[in-house]
C-alpha cells in the first residue's frame, strides 16, 4: 500500500475533547464525505494502517453516564486510534444498571468489531484517527488516480451480517479524522468503494 504521512495539528483538539468532564457537540462539515450506497464488502477498499495496533478491550461503566473511549496503539507508538463517544442516555442496559462494551480493533486496518447485549438508542458516535497511519490499499490509486481522491471518499461504514457494508454519514471532525454515529453492534470500518463513484464529480 501506500503512505500518506501528514502533520498532527489536531491533535492537541482531539485529547482535550476526549478528557473533557462533559461532551460538547462538535461543528461538522455535511459535505466532508460524498455519500455513497450500501455494497457488498467484495466492492469497498478497506483503509488499511501501518504500526502497532491498538488492543482488544472490555469497558463498563454506569448507565446514564458520559463515557467517552480512547483507543490507542500499542507502544512504542501510543498514537490514537479511535475515539468512542457515549452521551448519558445513548444505551439502554440488557439488564442491571452496567453497560459493557467489548472492542476488537481490526489488525492492519481501520476498524473495529463492537458488541455488546445492551441496546443503542441514538448520539453515540465514533471516529478514527487515521494521518499518521495511513495506507493505501492495492487498488486504489487505479480506482481514483492518486490517494488523496481515493481519500476523498472514504467514510466510516457498518458491516451487516450479510457482508453488506452501509455507509454512514460520516464527517470530518479534523483534518485525518473521521466521525460517524454508532447505528448498532458490528463491524465498523473506514472505506470507499471500489470504483470511484461517477454520479459526484471529484474536485481534486
Amino acid at each position: 500500500g501506500r503512505v500518506i504521512s501528514r502533520s498532527p495539528w489536531w491533535w492537541a483538539t482531539i485529547l482535550v475533547t476526549g478528557c473533557a468532564g462533559s461532551i460538547a457537540p462538535v461543528v461538522v462539515d455535511p459535505t466532508a464525505t460524498p455519500p455513497s450506497p450500501p455494497l457488498p464488502l467484495a466492492g469497498v477498499l478497506v483503509l488499511e494502517s501501518w504500526g502497532a495496533p491498538a488492543e482488544d478491550t472490555v469497558v463498563r461503566f454506569p448507565a446514564g453516564a458520559d463515557r467517552v473511549i480512547l483507543l490507542r496503539r500499542g507502544a512504542p507508538d501510543n498514537n490514537l486510534f479511535a475515539r468512542l463517544v457515549f452521551p448519558a442516555g445513548s444505551i439502554t442496559p440488557a439488564r442491571g444498571n452496567t453497560i459493557t462494551l467489548r472492542l476488537r480493533p481490526r489488525p492492519g486496518v481501520f476498524g473495529i468489531d463492537l458488541s455488546t447485549e445492551d441496546r443503542f438508542t441514538n448520539g453515540a458516535q465514533i471516529a478514527f484517527s487515521y494521518g499518521l497511519h495511513f495506507v493505501a490499499p492495492a487498488g486504489a490509486r487505479a480506482a481514483y488516480g492518486n490517494d488523496y481522491r481515493f481519500e476523498r471518499y472514504l467514510a466510516v461504514s457498518r458491516l451487516g451480517p450479510d457482508s453488506t457494508v452501509v455507509f454512514l454519514d460520516s464527517y470530518r471532525i479534523a483534518s485525518d479524522v473521521l466521525t460517524a454515529p454508532i447505528t448498532g453492534v458490528g463491524s465498523y470500518l473506514v472505506a470507499a468503494p471500489r470504483s470511484a463513484p461517477r454520479f459526484r464529480s471529484l474536485a481534486w
